[in-house]
């Protein structure tokens, strides 16, 4: 599906200078995507300004441009009074006029992106899923016009802030919602573990009495009003899709479900109850497909960028779940790294961010999970992670500018664990080692 620029003027509510005849489908934010026949929305923010870049835009060969003020193109623009909010405004005009088959949404504390991805590959080609991790007021828009061809959308959803689901979700509109999990993050916004239950509980409330939810047997909705079905999965007898989960020899989950054990081609237990929501998500929205295909497509899906990602530099191996980091996915990652075995073990962990009130003592319960992991060399990066320091001996790193120097320390045939939140970016020790090896040859 298609709109005209006259069309994308009305949506927004916007004043159009040129054609309105000129077709478009799509919207983008970053001239560095493609935007052959996209709307650019030159989007202003703390750093930089899109209206700089529309020409580049243009060059790259948008059909349009949504702006706030008028700008030397050649091809419509739009003049609005709020660029983001046009963005939303067209996401919402063009969600009520898409014919798709099922809209899948995924909340969560952590495992969203896992999920979604997942889904996505479950459905197949006809999915159209977010991008890597947009699940905001911005991504949530954006993946919602890429699904102008699609099936299948399946849109992740997050927040860190109270007030943040409802919009984006009524802008969703979902036939299926799937909750992974409860835990404590983001807590400088939600303060306790009961509000991010009724904050991520409002994508669970938008989906009508004909669609589902789908939710782990260990998540409480004893006191969330819902008009949707609900489907639990877990190792309960009472869980309404019953799994068995578990991990092999290397690491790598093993998930049991309808009577078929299958190994996935992703690390760590807990990416067994990811795929397992997933499979039962994909089967409601699609119950042509063979449980044998989806399971076939599940053991075949890999983890994303910096979740449990092996990586071998120069002789030493990193563990890389850098992406983010909360007290749940803390112990987990710890928890697998202690069943795998190597010569010498290393742990890089760094802060926690966005526990508010609760980050010191959570630091602080880190320490005993650290000392299990029996590990030979630990390094905490971070002012938040000083906190583990009285239990633990530890080369302590108090900033991410000291990253640098962390390689040094690193021997070959060492397995390396990084996990920490996203501000970060431990991910930069690997570069650091990688270049060090470069320059040594």
């Amino acid at each position: 599906m298609s709109f005209t620029t006259g069309q994308l003027a009305e949506y927004v509510c916007g004043d159009l200078v040129g054609s309105d005849a000129i077709a478009c489908c799509g919207a983008e934010i970053d001239t560095r995507a493609p935007l052959k026949g996209k709307v650019f929305f030159a989007l202003k923010g703390t750093q930089q300004d899109g209206h700089e870049f529309v020409g580049m835009a243009e060059e790259n060969g948008c059909a349009a441009v949504v702006v706030q003020r008028p700008c030397n193109v050649t091809v419509p623009a739009i003049i609005v009074t709020d660029v983001k909010y046009a963005l939303m405004q067209l996401a919402r005009e063009r969600r009520a006029a898409m014919q798709l088959e099922a809209v899948i949404a995924v909340t969560g504390s952590v495992g969203k992106t896992t999920t979604k991805d997942f889904i996505a590959s479950l459905l197949g080609d006809s999915a159209v899923a977010s991008r890597k991790s947009f699940n905001n007021d911005l991504g949530v828009p954006l993946t919602i016009l890429d699904g102008e061809q699609a099936a299948f959308l399946v849109a992740e959803i997050g927040a860190s802030n109270i007030g943040e689901i409802e919009p984006l979700s009524k802008l969703v509109r979902p036939d299926i919602a799937i909750l992974t999990s409860i835990e404590k993050a983001h807590l400088d916004g939600f303060g306790d573990q009961k509000t991010v239950l009724h904050e991520k509980a409002k994508l669970l409330q938008s989906v009508q009495s004909d669609g589902i939810v789908v939710v782990p047997d260990t998540v409480d909705l004893s006191k969330i009003t819902l008009e949707a079905r609900t489907i639990t999965v877990g190792k309960k007898n009472a869980a309404d899709v019953r799994i068995d989960t578990a991990i092999d020899s290397n690491g790598f989950a093993m998930l049991t479900i309808e009577g078929t054990t299958i190994k996935l081609s992703m690390l760590g237990e807990h990416n067994a109850m990811n795929a397992a929501l997933a499979f039962v998500a994909a089967k409601h929205a699609n119950p042509e497909i063979a449980t044998e295909t989806l399971l076939d497509r599940a053991s075949s899906v890999c983890a994303a960028q910096g979740r449990l990602c092996k990586k071998e530099v120069g002789g030493v191996v990193f563990l890389d779940d850098s992406y983010n980091a909360n007290p749940a996915s803390m112990r987990s990652a710890m928890g697998l790294f202690s069943t795998l075995e190597a010569s010498r073990k290393v742990l890089v962990l760094g802060d926690m961010l966005d526990l508010g009130d609760s980050s010191h003592a959570e630091h602080r319960l880190l320490g005993p999970v650290i000392q299990k992991v029996g590990a030979d060399l630990v390094i905490l990066v971070g002012e938040a992670m000083q906190e583990a320091l009285g239990t633990v001996a530890a080369i302590s790193v108090s900033s991410t500018e000291e990253l640098d120097g962390i390689h040094s320390l690193l021997k070959p045939n060492d397995f390396v664990l990084l996990k920490g939140s996203r501000g970060l970016q431990l991910e930069r020790i690997i570069d650091s080692f990688r270049n060090a090896k470069v320059l040594e040859h």
